[in-house]
């Protein structure tokens, strides 16, 4: 949790009678400290809704951010309430906290739906004839299993294409007892390269080890034969897109197996 909302302090709560003469004086009178004490008075529920959604959502996402995005919501509630109308602010409220945070996050994901959709699509079939199979399928059989000609599978993974943004300081991984951050992994070009003190044929052993052909020959081109994916896609006779799949997989797979044998992440 983060230290400034441990270090928070809910005010009292206002009584019935406090509360109705505050907003009396605020719709009548527009009365500024009558605002700036109902919003503190229901600050709460501000805290409360963003911790609530944080635990729905990835750890690197701060709750003291959702709670500012929420504060715009409880103003915006406060401003636009109206005691008359017969419905208990509390209520109204949270509406308008949900509704804020959800705006926030939207913004800040922008890929749109139908591109997650795609990705998710071609996700969950690789996933499903992986398992049938044994083994990661080829382009042609997730087309099959898809109905869908070459061309159009190939269209279909170059839409569901995601580019992510990541927060620097977001962990390298979900262990709870890893402290390292993605900036701490960023290559400092002052600093002596890793792979100088390290065997290079050792390396490439381990990290070759349990991949298919294709992942192998896409990992060797790419990182040792210094060719880009287009290049590598002519050479192997194989979609620019598929070879950006394959080294995505790839990737998370050696991911995997360096965290489970405790060595660093490191450029290959």
């Amino acid at each position: 949790m983060n230290d400034y909302l441990d270090d928070y302090t809910p005010p009292p709560p206002l009584g019935e009678r406090e509360e109705t003469e505050l907003w009396r004086r605020y719709r009548k009178e527009n009365d500024d400290e009558a605002r700036c004490k109902l919003i503190e008075n229901y600050m709460p529920l501000v805290i409360e809704m963003a911790e609530r959604m944080a635990k729905k959502l990835p750890t690197f996402l701060d709750v003291q951010d959702l709670c500012s995005s929420g504060n715009f919501g409880l103003i915006d509630a406060v401003e636009k309430f109206d005691p008359d109308e017969g419905v208990k602010f509390s209520t109204y409220c949270n509406l308008r906290i949900n509704g804020a945070i959800k705006d926030e996050l939207r913004r800040q994901d922008w890929p749109s739906r139908q591109v997650r959709q795609k990705a998710n699509t071609v996700r969950r079939t690789r996933d499903e004839l992986e398992n049938r199979l044994g083994r990661i399928p080829d382009d042609g059989e997730m087309a099959e299993y898809l109905g869908l000609d070459r061309k159009k599978y190939d269209d279909l993974l170059r839409d569901s294409q995601i580019k992510t943004m990541v927060s620097l300081d977001r962990k390298w991984d979900d262990n709870d007892d890893n402290e390292i951050g993605h900036i701490e992994m960023l290559p400092d070009a002052k600093a002596a390269d890793p792979l100088a003190e390290l065997s290079r044929a050792e390396i490439k052993e381990v990290a070759l080890r349990g991949l298919s052909e294709d992942q192998k020959r896409v990992l060797t081109l790419y990182y040792y034969e210094n060719l880009n994916l287009k290049e590598i896609g002519l050479a192997l006779d194989l979609s620019e897109s598929r070879v950006c799949q394959i080294h995505q997989q790839t990737l998370e797979f050696l991911k995997k197996k360096f965290i489970q044998r405790q060595i660093t992440p490191f450029s290959l």
